[in-house]
């Protein structure tokens, strides 16, 4: 993974936010400020109190400027400095309605605005302080608020009928926060975890292609080792009995024809090799058990017609099965069963454990990223599970998730036989 990759797959799970993107939209909100004082002051003649109000809109507008002069245009915010402007945020557009008539205001509805925002860019704990500033600032409009510019008699509305407002509008800041926060934190989990999952499978992969880079290395070597070859033979044939250098000029010849040997061998067998060869799926789930047997017996039982298909020995279905045979070996008390047979035109394997099993209300969650150690009740994120049922999905396959009936965890893959058995395998 190249550094610029890297960089961005660490960041996601910090929300931050780019201070272009901030600034935008600070700019867009001075801007529907300004606007509505101008309709509802001079077009409509309502009274306003425009020193204050300029005043709120004028230090808006000189952080935006700031912060385009003190951050490059590629900086990103995050944390208690994310936090902070979003605060600001909300501040100011409620000292604009506490000036203009609190909640009696229907523009009050905008303090709305900051609150959603910040529950999409920020974290729980960070989305949680502006919901409880947002509330303190709706209270204080209900309390002491100046009256609402009326071109007439004073506008009072009855103190029952504002304090409707005012618990309308907290439940809606509570659930918009929540239903913001929910749904952009699922999007950056979603986005981690698809991302540590193409990291494995490009590990995989990048292993699986040794043997063509081998291929790719000898004959690269080649030319170079050949004018060595010639150039060692060259000085045998003139000074190879020389007493001084005679026994190192016949070292030289031996050593250039050993390493020519070694390169003629390893580009015979990297070219004859398929980068994801076919095996039969017997040696394949014993490829994928062994790494596992020092931790705990690995039982591997197969039907006959099962263990003598032939699969592609690809990346995915190698890091999928191993996943949850590394999972099954972590629970496990004493063994882990590993078993594949053949029913219908369906291959199936199962991965089994004799541990404490699958928590039952867990079960319908498996798969998705990040459940946190208290939903796992292993100290797990179900991070290593979600990269093995993506990978193998796209083998084809899919996965159950269960609980033996004697005890201790199942995970069953199925696979259309058709979808798994290797062309090869197909064409005899």
């Amino acid at each position: 993974m190249d550094r610029s990759r890297r960089f961005a797959f660490l960041r996601l799970g910090v929300p931050d936010v780019r201070v272009r993107t901030l600034v935008a939209l600070r700019w867009l909100g001075i801007a529907g400020q300004l606007a509505t004082l101008g309709v509802v002051g001079g077009l409509l003649g309502f009274p306003l109190p425009w020193g204050p109000a300029l005043a709120a809109i004028g230090a808006s507008a000189i952080l935006n400027a700031g912060l385009l002069t003190l951050y490059p245009r590629s900086a990103r915010l995050a944390g208690r400095e994310a936090l902070l402007h979003l605060a600001f945020d909300l501040v100011q557009l409620g000292v604009l309605v506490f000036l203009t008539g609190g909640l009696a205001n229907p523009f009050s509805l905008l303090l709305l605005v900051p609150v959603t925002v910040a529950a999409t860019l920020l974290s729980a704990r960070a989305t949680i302080s502006v919901v409880l500033l947002a509330v303190v600032i709706l209270i204080a409009q209900w309390q002491w608020a100046l009256p609402l510019p009326w071109d007439g008699p004073d506008f009072e509305l009855p103190q029952a009928y504002r304090l409707g407002i005012l618990t309308a509008e907290i439940l809606g800041i509570g659930f918009l926060a929540t239903y913001a926060w929910r749904i952009s934190h699922e999007g950056r989990s979603q986005a981690l975890a698809l991302a540590a999952t193409q990291a494995a499978l490009e590990r995989e992969t990048k292993m699986s292609a040794l043997g063509s880079l081998a291929a790719a290395a000898a004959h690269e070597l080649g030319g170079p080792l050949g004018t060595i070859t010639l150039v060692a033979r060259d000085l045998a044939e003139a000074i190879g009995d020389d007493p001084e250098f005679g026994d190192d000029i016949r070292l030289l010849n031996q050593e250039t024809k050993r390493s020519r040997d070694i390169l003629v061998d390893l580009a015979r067998r990297a070219e004859g090799e398929d980068p994801f060869p076919s095996v039969a799926l017997a040696v394949l789930l014993r490829e994928v058990a062994q790494p596992y047997e020092a931790q705990r017996p690995i039982e591997i039982a197969t039907s006959p017609e099962a263990a003598a298909i032939e699969v592609r020995r690809s990346p995915e279905l190698l890091h999928g099965l191993a996943n949850f045979v590394s999972n099954a070996a972590r629970h496990a008390v004493s063994q882990v069963r590993l078993c594949a047979d053949i029913v219908g035109d369906e291959l199936r394997v199962r991965v089994e454990d004799d541990g404490r099993g699958f928590p039952p209300a867990l079960l319908p969650e498996l798969g998705e990223p990040f459940l946190g150690p208290s939903r796992s009740g292993s100290g797990g994120t179900g991070l290593g599970i979600f990269i093995a049922t993506t990978l193998l999905e796209r083998t084809g396959g899919l996965i159950a998730f269960s609980n033996a009936p004697e005890g201790g965890a199942r995970v069953e893959i199925r696979w259309v036989r058709t979808h798994i058995e290797s062309n090869d395998d197909q064409g005899r």
